[in-house]
């Protein structure tokens, strides 16, 4: 008796041993840093375990299972793989294993981050403990039952239990004590598993102007010159490849209807009550729609913005007179038109002859050299006439340099587009309307300064003036005065072919949702997440597809000039100077009058009185 208790021990010991030994060399080959578990409960076990783990670098935690353990907490990973390991070798009663599995898959500890070993003694016993309600496609498992000395694995998985999918069992390699672990799957899981055999899986989005008469797919797969449903459409096209690669089969549903004050949308309520699997509408990335979905793939960044032709200047400017030349060559002018009115003065001076020597005579010449005007002007001299030339050669370069400037700055001039501000727009007392989609009372939702000032100024339009299809609002923009809002993507097919490039070049935007990333979502709890972004990401779909469905922005040819009438706004500061040059002539003529016959009054009462004293 004594002698078979000493056998029973040792091979006890043995066995425990290769349970040690195998779980060492498993995590090894996986490449983990740290492995958590649940033992037998024997310390000498325990203890060479933490030793061998140790050795090979890796951290480990174990527990022998215990009704008051916190599952969750214990086997929680977030940012690296851990490895977990339970011996169902150990006297653990069906219950408390079948309360592992059911509280793993609860907290979804059967994804990329958790890499299962389970070690047991046959496995029709472990499959019927098994509960494979959370694997997927992504599921790391492996089963180890003995053979004599040996160990056989194997790789179990399910690629979606409740889409109606089959528990999967493949050999995976085998473990002895002489040639360690050998494994036969060498190809990666996801090549290997990538057929799902025409699953089911629930596929939804908004669509809002689907034809009664037609079907949904019908629908999604059409394009026509007026996009409608553009992004329903895009996110299908990019699902339907998705499809045809691992071999899909889709229940295809869609939404119609956005509350008005729901911020994260219908399709995550959708994945909110497990309505929808994956989403074939993008959607911009906020906190609240992370809290019910999960990022598949973003695109580029999308934006909406009111639409309008930039007006010609409504106010007058002074600074047209002067923005020909920088202000140093100003300064230059005055400096040059000084020491010229001093050489003239100067040069008649010195000519005896000469009449009218006054600095008045001298200005009158320089302004008329810069106005090009013709001037009497008789002199024998060499000196003056030099002077003179000199003047009238200084006068005309000016004034064709400045006339050559007024013509360049009035075409490279650029025009004074609005601000891109809701309070500009607003402000600016145009007349707005939208392209009717199913988000826009949710980004007048948005708790934005520039948002709220508009909303207000919105809710003032009659209803029936708010929305325009977009013909009918590209027609408006070519109507000074007006701001149609929609997806630039959407509006600029349009444009193109209605704008010429003066309207073009003329095009002003004002951003009511400035540009934000799109993505795909998925359900958080989605079975096919990760083969999905996998597919996007590896085949290229994405880059693809957005050549196909975005649109360039409508092409403005600067090199192009065109003729335009000056507006009353442009010259209304020469026609200022010139009412104030008559202002001031006529009040110089009126002084004048009254100074010459004040004088010739005076002068004819002098007369009169010498006149009365000779008598």
């Amino acid at each position: 008796m004594y002698l078979r208790n000493i056998f029973y021990l040792q091979l006890i010991v043995i066995s425990y041993a290769n349970n040690i030994d195998i779980i060492r060399d498993y995590f090894v080959s996986k490449n983990v840093t740290r492995v958590a578990g649940f033992s037998c409960g024997i310390p000498e076990g325990d203890y060479q375990l933490f030793k061998l783990l140790s050795d090979a670098g890796i951290g480990v935690a174990i527990s022998q299972f215990k009704s008051t353990l916190n599952i969750s907490q214990f086997l929680h990973t977030r940012y690296c793989n851990l490895g977990i390991f339970l011996n169902l070798q150990c006297s653990i009663a069906d219950k408390d294993v079948v309360k592992i599995f059911y509280e793993t898959s609860t907290h979804q500890m059967f994804d990329h981050l958790h890499q299962w070993l389970i070690l047991g003694k046959s496995m029709n016993h472990i499959v019927k403990l098994l509960n494979d309600s959370a694997f997927s496609i992504i599921t790391d498992v492996a089963i180890a039952v003995p053979r004599n000395d040996d160990y056989i694995l194997y790789d179990v998985y399910n690629h979606c239990k409740a889409c109606g999918g089959l528990l999967k069992i493949i050999k995976l390699g085998s473990w002895s004590r002489d040639n360690g672990l050998h494994i036969i799957l060498q190809i990666d899981k996801f090549t290997r598993r990538w057929n799902y055999h025409r699953m089911r899986i629930k596929l939804s989005g908004i669509v809002t102007v689907k034809p009664v008469n037609q079907s949904l797919v019908e629908y999604l797969h059409e394009r026509n010159d007026i996009y409608t449903d553009h992004w329903a459409k895009f996110g299908f096209a990019i699902m339907e490849r998705i499809k045809d690669i691992f071999n899909f089969t889709y229940e295809i549903t869609y939404l119609s209807h956005w509350e008005e004050n729901d911020t994260s949308g219908p399709l995550h309520n959708a994945f909110k009550n497990n309505i929808a699997d994956l989403g074939y509408f993008p959607l911009s990335i906020t906190m609240n729609r992370l809290d019910n979905g999960n990022v598949l793939v973003q695109f580029s960044p999308t934006r909406t913005c009111f639409m309008l032709l930039t007006m010609p200047a409504s106010k007058m400017d002074m600074n047209v007179l002067f923005r020909p030349f920088e202000k140093n060559v100003w300064y230059m002018i005055i400096l040059l038109t000084v020491i010229i009115l001093l050489v003239l003065w100067v040069a008649f001076k010195l000519e005896k002859h000469v009449a009218n020597t006054d600095y008045d005579t001298t200005g009158l010449i320089i302004v008329g050299a810069f106005c090009q005007q013709g001037l009497p002007f008789e002199n024998n001299q060499f000196s003056s006439r030099v002077v003179f030339l000199q003047t009238m050669i200084f006068g005309l370069l000016v004034y064709n340099y400045y006339s050559a400037a007024i013509v360049s700055s009035r075409l490279y001039a650029p025009l004074e587009r609005m601000n891109d501000s809701l309070f500009s727009l607003v402000k600016s007392k145009m007349k707005v309307a939208s392209h009717k989609s199913i988000y826009f009372n949710a980004l007048l939702g948005t708790p934005t300064k520039e948002v709220k000032f508009f909303k207000k100024y919105w809710e003032t339009i009659p209803e029936e003036e708010r929305f325009y299809s977009i013909p009918e609002g590209v027609k408006k923009i070519t109507e000074f005065g007006f701001a149609y809002h929609a997806e630039p993507y959407l509006v600029y097919p349009v444009i193109e072919r209605v704008f010429d490039n003066k309207m073009i070049c003329q095009l002003s935007e004002v951003h009511l949702l400035r540009p934000t990333a799109l993505a795909l979502w998925s359900s958080p709890k989605s079975k096919f997440h990760e083969i999905t972004k996998i597919g996007i990401y590896t085949s290229g779909i994405r880059q693809r597809e957005l050549k196909r469905w975005t649109t360039r922005q409508p092409y403005c040819d600067k090199d192009k000039y065109y003729v335009s009438s000056v507006t009353i706004y442009e010259t209304t500061p020469i026609i200022l100077i010139l009412l104030v040059g008559i202002i001031l002539s006529v009040i110089i003529c009126f002084v004048e009058n009254i100074i010459f016959r004040t004088i010739r009054k005076k002068q004819g009462q002098i007369i009169e009185t010498n006149n009365t004293n000779k008598k």
